[in-house]
């Protein structure tokens, strides 16, 4: 609650101190001063900064995050629909690097003296530590450009689903999982093959840094004494293998959590290449156009959002690493 209650001050004062006058744009050059403080009172934005946060804290209270003037709709609706498209591309891509990549990296840094494990290490290394310099809208479009305009093997990237084919049933807001649980497969299919190309970006881009964590920490731990000692001992190298990849855990989770959090707002080039209309992509443009409220509820929802994927990494550090659970 104290981390909440300081970025809520500091981003309403903040907010306040960039350039540009939410009423004037809202009512437009015309409108005489009569009409632009009607427009301030209902905005929230009339009377002095403590009394303007005052009202604000109020409407945090019973759950009104404001409401956007350049959607016209509250905050929190925009947020509910937003919301959804992102997690879906975020929790895709972390599932095609713990599923796909992850192991492949783990394979190449398990104990072994062949050349084949060595140069497979080196390059998976260098991958992650060259990853983060690919642009992300950059490799969306020669993705695109590849796959969509050369080979014609995925859809034109025009948002999550195809322009003939209707939104399935709301449940979650995430029109795959939605599609999934109606048992709308028109839907579901037009959904994945949709998701695609972004879900490989972000994995590809961001992706590299957890096997760059994993593969740093698997090659330490597999030089320690007690891995030295397991194999003097005569233990099998499954029993090893299997010592090293729990090891592996807890940072694997830290590095995780922190890419999720990143990602919330982090991906809205790849959002904006895609037309995937997330959260990333209003944030921008809550910024451009000098959205109060959207900015703010932007800010409050991603603090919230973070500060959970971090109680939830420390519970996996607590199911992955018996040593927190005898300190307990």
């Amino acid at each position: 609650m104290p981390q909440l209650i300081g970025i809520v001050a500091i981003t309403f004062i903040v907010v306040r101190m960039v350039p540009g006058d939410p009423a004037r744009l809202m009512g437009g050059p015309y409108l005489p001063e009569e009409g632009l403080e009607l427009i301030r009172e209902r905005m929230g934005l009339k009377g002095s900064i403590p009394y303007q946060f005052a009202r604000y804290v109020e409407n945090l209270s019973r759950g009104n995050l404001g409401t956007s003037w350049y959607t016209g709709n509250a905050v929190l609706v925009d947020i509910k629909t937003r919301l959804p498209a992102t997690l879906q591309l975020i929790v895709l891509a972390l599932l095609v690097t713990y599923t796909v990549m992850l192991p492949i990296a783990l394979k190449a840094a398990a104990p072994g003296k062949s050349f084949i494990k060595k140069a497979a290490s080196k390059i998976l290394f260098g991958y992650g530590m060259a990853a983060g310099a690919f642009p992300d809208f950059w490799l969306g479009l020669i993705l695109i450009f590849v796959f969509y305009v050369v080979l014609g093997w995925v859809p034109a990237p025009i948002g999550q689903l195809g322009i003939i084919v209707s939104p399935p049933t709301h449940i979650t807001g995430s029109y795959l999982l939605d599609s999934l649980l109606t048992q709308d497969w028109s839907a579901f299919i037009s959904s994945v093959s949709h998701s695609i190309l972004p879900v490989v970006v972000l994995a590809f881009v961001y992706g590299g840094a957890i096997l760059k964590v994993a593969i740093v920490e698997a090659g330490q731990i597999k030089n320690s004494k007690f891995i030295n000692f397991a194999k003097v001992c005569g233990m099998s190298g499954k029993n090893i293998k299997r010592y090293i990849n729990r090891s592996v855990g807890p940072p694997v989770a830290t590095m995780s959590g922190v890419v999720f959090g990143f990602l919330i707002g982090g991906a809205v080039l790849v959002e904006k290449v895609f037309s995937w209309g997330g959260f990333g992509e209003y944030a921008v443009q809550a910024v451009i156009n000098s959205d109060f409220a959207a900015i703010q509820g932007v800010v409050l929802v991603s603090a919230v959002l973070n500060l959970m994927i971090y109680v939830c990494v420390d519970v996996v550090y607590f199911i992955v690493d018996p040593r927190i659970k005898s300190l307990g």
